[in-house]
């Protein structure tokens, strides 16, 4: 009798045998009526996973570590989609952990998956994370790529979004509107994510003829609770010819919900634009404008990128800036069922 294989399994569980491999190394990804079914097929079949001997074969452990700032946030949320798209296709198991922007923890994170053996590691860097702070995933040279955020001074590739056009694309679409001061709302001060986006509104502003003293900003987080803090200080401060730039769909939501709060009416009597482009935004009242950053192609690029490394071993890979554009809907002020720019 031939020895039974993990297609032989996949084929009498009705799966694919890339779910009989995620099934036979505990992935948490598979569902676990799928589960039950696939280990019911290996019984029936007599099949016996070699994990030693399938480690050998690849020396590789079949593992990424993805290491993001918060599970609950959609835009990682939906990157993270993409990367398990990647790599369940390539057979690789996801290791998820979320550092909460705390740097310690992220620490612990990147050494529990170097402990695990990963074959690479994705990481979202924790605000504030200098080079000192990834030297372990540099020392080793484990594949590794850094997502949203830049780490200065280090050579590992980066994938992201040009936010600094996305938020220039903005700010262009809101002084379209006749507003004649732009305020950024949500952000962590002194970040690389924050300052791309004040970056693009300062060239916005520029290429129009209007003073730089036009632009401010609001809120230290990058929250609903800063953007919902934020909209209640600038309804305050008065929102004459102000368009608002959220740093995120998410601090969009909170100061969409503030303004309603206070009988301010967003696309209406202030124009509000976000980024990012999540699900949750066509589904805000008034439907958000936002800069579509297309989050799971981010992380379908960032996980090709990192087996293309793995595969071939190429550390010098360069940095992936992806595109963007505008997706217009009613927060801005325009009428629905409007073109993507």
């Amino acid at each position: 009798m031939s020895k039974i294989k993990l297609t032989d399994v996949a084929e009498d569980a009705g799966v694919s045998r890339s779910t009989v491999s995620l099934v036979m190394q505990e992935s948490p990804l598979v569902a676990e009526a799928t589960r039950q079914k696939v280990k019911a097929s290996a019984k029936k079949l007599g099949y016996i996973y070699n994990r030693a001997a399938a480690s050998l074969r690849s020396q590789m452990s079949g593992n990424i570590g993805v290491i993001i700032s918060s599970v609950s946030n959609p835009f990682f949320a939906e990157i993270v989609l993409g990367l398990e798209k990647v790599f369940g296709d390539a057979d690789k198991t996801v290791l998820l952990g979320q550092h909460s922007d705390d740097l310690v923890i992220q620490e612990k994170l990147i050494v529990s998956m170097l402990e695990s053996g990963a074959d690479g590691v994705i990481l979202v860097p924790a605000y504030g994370t200098e080079k000192r702070h990834v030297s372990r995933l540099i020392n080793t040279q484990v594949p590794t790529i850094f997502l949203n955020r830049k780490v200065e001074d280090t050579r590992i590739p980066y994938v992201g979004s040009d936010t600094t056009r996305g938020a220039e694309l903005a700010v262009d679409h809101l002084l379209s509107h006749g507003v004649k001061k732009i305020v950024i709302i949500g952000g962590r001060l002194g970040s690389s994510a924050l300052e791309e986006r004040v970056n693009g509104a300062r060239i916005s502003l520029s290429n129009h003829g209007i003073a730089i003293e036009n632009l401010s900003q609001l809120g230290e987080q990058a929250t609903r609770k800063a953007g919902y803090e934020s909209a209640i200080l600038l309804a305050k401060l008065g929102i004459k010819n102000v368009g608002i730039l959220a740093y995120n769909d998410i601090v969009a939501s909170g100061a969409i919900s503030a303004l309603h709060e206070v009988g301010i009416i967003p696309g209406k009597d202030v124009p509000i634009i976000g980024i990012d482009d999540v699900e949750l935004a066509q589904y805000l009242n008034p439907p958000l404008t936002t800069i579509h950053t297309d989050p799971q192609g981010i992380g379908v690029t960032a996980g090709q990128t990192l087996l293309s490394i793995i595969k071939h071993q190429n550390p010098l890979l360069q940095n992936i800036i992806l595109s963007n554009d505008l997706s217009i809907r009613q927060s801005c002020g325009c009428a629905a069922n409007s073109e993507v720019m």
